[in-house]
């Protein structure tokens, strides 16, 4: 018998809108998470949610989790949010407004987050942000203006068009810098990152530990080759690449 092929269509015909991925150590943390969506008008007609398993170790990291998730979703627009997220004062509505909007302002994003260091700054010698979010560092605090394009997004919390994704790099593990590897890599793919008003909680707090340094190594070490001279602004501070007269450690 001749196999039958199957053809694709150059159209999205999901009923879903987002997929929201979560990477989960902490059940009850989860939880809240799930019940703050739902109380924001994430519904199961609208959404579903993933979610990737570390609640008995670690099986998954931050450079790989995302592409475990990929393959299972069906949303329009993919999430990709810590444990510790709960919705505030905004929800369903205010987040699809927020994406339509971008998509009329620049048809070129790929990222968008809650939290990033704006797109080249003039001033290398401090690390700006462009945010709104309730943190460990203050409630409802705003920093510089969004929506804005940025360099690099924080992890808290990141949306993607599922029929445009941007992965991580395949050459890093661990749990720090894959927002920016992220931004960086929609850069090669011709794309930008954004982050948007899309005022949310988050409980986490990062710790400049043993491997955040090992990671920082790496991170720079791996895109001087590609950026040499470029100084890359992050949200835990800035990254000379190296390269160029402006190398910094």
């Amino acid at each position: 018998m001749t196999p039958q092929p199957t053809y694709v269509q150059n159209r999205d015909e999901s009923d879903l809108v987002f997929s929201v991925c979560s990477l989960v150590r902490d059940q009850a943390q989860y939880d809240r998470l799930l019940e703050s969506f739902a109380a924001h008008g994430f519904t199961a007609e609208n959404s579903e949610f993933l979610a990737a398993d570390n609640r008995k170790g670690n099986q998954f990291d931050g450079f790989d989790w995302h592409k475990h998730m990929w393959p299972k979703a069906r949303g329009r627009y993919v999430i990709f949010c810590h444990e510790d997220v709960e919705l505030v004062d905004c929800g369903y509505d205010d987040l699809v407004a927020r994406i339509e909007a971008l998509e009329a302002a620049d048809p070129q994003w790929l990222v968008a987050g809650v939290a990033g260091s704006p797109w080249r700054p003039l001033n290398h010698s401090v690390t700006a942000q462009a945010l709104h979010i309730s943190d460990v560092f203050g409630t409802d605090r705003r920093l510089g203006q969004v929506p804005a394009r940025v360099e690099s997004l924080d992890e808290c919390f990141i949306v993607m068009r599922r029929l445009k994704p941007v992965l991580n790099s395949y050459d890093m593990a661990g749990f720090h810098y894959y927002g920016a590897d992220l931004c960086l890599q929609a850069e090669f793919l011709g794309g930008r990152s954004y982050a948007i008003d899309f005022h949310l909680l988050h409980k986490g707090k990062a710790r400049a530990d043993e491997s955040f340094h090992q990671i920082r190594n790496q991170f720079r070490a791996k895109y001087r080759r590609y950026f040499p001279g470029r100084i890359f602004h992050c949200v835990t501070g800035r990254v000379a690449f190296g390269g160029g007269w402006y190398d910094a450690p």
